[in-house]
């Protein structure tokens, strides 16, 4: 951010001493043109008077066009510059939109009076583009893809026919619906797809759908305006559409979207342009949207849960994970990957996988997927202090539990599926004592669907935690 106390450009642009100009043209010329912020100097009466190269940049537009405008035909809400030009007052971080050509540019915004002692001759406005701004926000905040199709291990030929599928997805601009249980690998898909398209070099900004609060789902989404409703931040706040410009969003579980947010989406998909919360006129957003969910999405749409329209949409290519347990070969190649990249992670620690423990990795179901099998195998790492991992170090109360659950008892009589699935959550939550993060990708289902049945059936962790201390 420009010092304006030091900067020659805003303190000095029209200092006066004894009626004469205190700077040189050419040195006034210079440092207006070197200015790493664009620049429009008006005058009083909202003239423009001179734009500099960055200015020119920002609004893609040539001096001579501009100077054909006053300053209040192509700014929006131009009431700062108003307060400006008649009080004085100085202004600074404003959120304000350029429209040149039929474009919106939407910019970070300053502006200081230009005096001759007490009398204001003009203003000098510097503007910066958002993009450039959410460019810099993504790379501070991480918003970028670290991994491509070369991370990912398979040894399945379903599961290389599905890269390939995906690869040939990539190369396009259309939507992309990846869908499989909870662990499979979703996000790494989507990080592939998006690091092997052309806006590789742009923003992947993952937004986990049923991790944000039903109430601030737009906002988050969409971005909002100052003073859009309570406790809203004062220079407003630009949404993931906004900061994914250029580059990909990644909508993971889709399914949890509230359906008056999904008919929202539709209407970026179909336009490709978004309006703030509070906001009165609609953004154009150059993004490609990837979307992921653990439902079945054609049977939410039966049952009214999920729009058809949006599913038709988003569901453009389709690319089905295979869980772990139908690709039993991946089992051992992804258990000695995860034990490699820990031994590259902790030097002088080298450990390897002795063969009964890797028979009772191969004999398990793995209803958490990939997920799983990495936590167990990382697990029995960091507690074996030998240099072979045994199946002693293997969690052999989840395995039994797994199998227990598994088998099925054609003597017991049958129960209603509600009872059925309460006794399910219920023990999946003793058994991860009271983890939900761990129970829902025990049960395969995710967050928000675990919290939902747990109010559903009214069960107290408080108890389950209280049981599992006895």
């Amino acid at each position: 951010m420009v010092n304006y106390d030091n900067n020659i450009c805003f303190k000095d642009l029209f200092s006066y001493e004894n009626g004469e100009k205190f700077l040189s043209v050419s040195v006034l010329q210079t440092a207006f043109n070197v200015a790493y912020e664009g620049l429009i100097l008006i005058d009083k009466n909202y003239n423009i008077i001179k734009i500099n190269t960055m200015g020119l940049n920002i609004l893609n537009s040539t001096e001579d066009k501009l100077k054909k405008y006053s300053i209040k035909d192509i700014v929006k809400n131009y009431n700062f510059i108003e307060d400006c030009l008649q009080k004085g007052t100085h202004k600074f971080s404003i959120d304000s939109s350029f429209f040149i050509n039929n474009n919106s540019i939407r910019c970070i915004t300053n502006i200081m009076p230009v005096k001759l002692q007490d009398d204001i001759l003009g203003a000098i406005i510097s503007i910066r583009d958002t993009r450039h701004i959410h460019k810099l926000v993504n790379n501070v905040v991480g918003y970028k893809a670290s991994y491509n199709f070369d991370d990912i291990i398979t040894k399945n030929q379903k599961m290389k026919s599905i890269i390939e599928l995906a690869k040939k997805a990539s190369e396009s601009d259309c939507s992309i619906l990846i869908d499989g249980n909870s662990g499979t690998g979703k996000e790494l898909f989507a990080q592939a797809i998006h690091n092997h398209s052309n806006r590789c070099h742009g923003p992947f900004v993952a937004v986990n759908c049923a991790a944000i609060p039903r109430e601030l789902v737009e906002s988050e989404l969409f971005g909002y305006e100052k003073g859009a409703f309570t406790g809203a931040s004062k220079g407003g706040y630009p949404g993931k559409f906004e900061l994914a410009d250029g580059g990909t969003i990644f909508l993971d579980e889709i399914g949890e979207l509230p359906l008056d947010i999904q008919s929202k989406l539709l209407r970026v998909l179909d336009n490709l342009k978004i309006m703030r919360v509070g906001g009165t006129h609609e953004k154009k957003v150059d993004i490609r949207i990837l979307a992921a969910t653990n439902r079945n999405l054609a049977e939410e749409v039966s049952n009214k849960n999920f729009r058809g329209d949006l599913y038709y949409r988003l569901n453009v290519i389709n690319v089905h994970l295979i869980p772990l347990k139908d690709r039993p070969e991946d089992v051992e190649a992804l258990a000695n990957y995860f034990i490699d990249k820990l031994n590259i992670k902790n030097p002088g620690n080298f450990k390897k996988i002795a063969p009964e423990f890797m028979d009772k990795l191969k004999a398990y179901n793995w209803p958490g997927n990939v997920r799983e099998l990495r936590n167990i195998v990382e697990r029995s790492y960091y507690i074996c202090e030998d240099d072979v991992i045994t199946d002693k170090f293997l969690n052999n109360k989840l395995m039994k539990n797994h199998h227990d659950n598994c088998c099925i008892n054609n003597e017991e009589p049958i129960v209603p599926l509600d009872v059925l699935e309460h006794n399910a959550i219920k023990k999946a939550l003793i058994h991860c004592k009271g983890n939900i993060v761990q129970a829902s990708e025990l049960l395969g289902i995710s967050r928000a669907t675990i919290y939902r049945k747990i109010n559903k059936y009214g069960i107290n962790l408080n108890e389950i935690l209280e049981k599992d201390q006895q």
